[in-house]
């Protein structure tokens, strides 16, 4: 498994009748990518003028920083 695609916080919990439940949550990459988007949305002077394109490079920065800390 990729670093991107592992959970960016992985828990686990008891259901009250002696299972454990697995919960993996948002990847790494989608963590990342949600937080490049944020950041990139947040500037009111943005140049974005569709969503996807915004969304498309976020994705782009996560990958980008992912592919980084792999070095």
């Amino acid at each position: 498994m990729k670093n991107g695609d592992k959970p960016i916080a992985p828990c686990e919990t008891d259901d009250n009748q002696g299972f454990r439940i697995n919960h993996a949550g948002l990847t790494k990459r989608e963590y990342l990518a949600a937080m490049a988007m944020q950041g990139l949305m947040s500037n009111p002077n943005s140049f974005y003028t569709e969503r996807s394109h915004a969304a498309e490079d976020a994705v782009d920065l996560a990958d980008a920083l992912l592919k980084t800390l792999e070095e």
